[in-house]
């Protein structure tokens, strides 16, 4: 018997789930499955899970309110000058972003608790509650280990506030990020000019290397204007910081020079691929777009977005090398 006072079974709450879609997910199954006993499920254990789900969602929206709180006090604590220059704006920013993803997240799921039975009264139901409250704990888990990772971010932003090292060392690993970039970009193009592009075809090689040039520009402009916020706000601090600061002009300089050289390189470079003007034109829309894309992203520069725009464009030109 497949429902038997509130305990129903496992084969029966697959065919149920079949008959409504074409296909149901395993992942699903296999949670009720976790939960049953001799093969069933009884409305009890659903009504235990749905009652732990509360309970995870709970103590994690109680750590993201403090998260918010501790966050809040650190931002109304800067000065509100300082506040607007474009380094302490783009962190303030990215944590009120990611701030605001958790709560809508843990919203959307209370709302999806909340439209969950706690217990089932049919196998059809019991396949649609247990879809529920899984889709309900994953959301919490990715909540919760995000939420970790905010807090460690605040640690490092507290210091960051106030402590001058901090400051540099953090300006010269994001310079450090660039100098990767052009890294890979000059890997592409060394492929390139050697004729060994490792199985990818010249052209993606050449338009992989072409769009981290094109994210590139965005970056002189914004890093000189933080190196100026940066060496403002080390006046304004007890000792000197010559000697730190000295280096990150040059960095930024060489930086910049290896990037006209890499736009020289890749103008030679598309001169001996075979069809290249046939095969750009081709793509002349899709770069167009994301040309204009570009464009858009004013300082602070969100680079995490900026590194999903080049991810959706080599996807949508099913671009491999990178």
């Amino acid at each position: 018997m497949s429902d038997d006072r509130g305990r129903f079974d496992l084969p029966t709450i697959r065919e149920r789930a079949t008959e409504r879609a074409d296909s149901v997910d395993e992942n699903v199954l296999t949670a009720i499955e976790d939960r049953a006993d001799d093969g069933r499920i009884t409305a009890d254990a659903f009504a235990d899970w749905h009652r732990t789900c509360r309970e995870h969602h709970r103590s994690t929206a109680a750590d993201v309110a403090d998260a918010e709180a501790r966050f809040a006090a650190l931002r109304d604590a800067i000065d509100p000058a300082e506040r607007e220059t474009n380094q302490v704006r783009a962190r303030v920013e990215e944590y009120e972003s990611q701030l605001d993803a958790m709560r809508s997240a843990l919203s959307t799921t209370a709302d999806r608790l909340d439209a969950t039975p706690e217990r089932p009264d049919s196998p059809a139901a019991a396949y649609e509650a247990a879809a529920q409250l899984r889709r309900a704990g994953v959301v919490v888990h990715e909540v919760a280990h995000s939420h970790h990772h905010v807090e460690e971010g605040l640690d490092t932003f507290e210091t960051w506030l106030d402590d001058p090292a901090t400051r540099i060392d953090d300006f010269g690993d994001e310079i450090g990020g660039f100098e990767r970039y052009l890294d890979n970009t000059e890997g592409l193009l060394g492929r390139l000019e050697a004729d060994d592009s490792d199985g990818i075809e010249p052209f993606d090689a050449w338009l992989s290397a072409y769009h981290l040039q094109r994210m590139m520009a965005l970056v002189f402009d914004e890093l000189r204007a933080d190196l100026a916020e940066l060496e403002t706000w080390l006046e304004r601090q007890d000792g000197s910081y010559d000697d730190e600061l000295s280096t990150l002009p040059e960095r930024l300089d060489a930086l910049e020079t290896r990037h006209g050289t890499c736009s020289e390189r890749l103008d030679a470079a598309a001169a001996d691929i075979a069809e290249f003007e046939s095969k750009r034109a081709a793509v002349a829309d899709s770069l167009d777009r994301f040309e204009a894309a570009l464009d858009e992203h004013e300082p602070p520069v969100d680079w995490e977005a900026v590194e999903e725009l080049v991810q959706l464009q080599f996807d949508e030109l099913g671009i491999q090398g990178r």
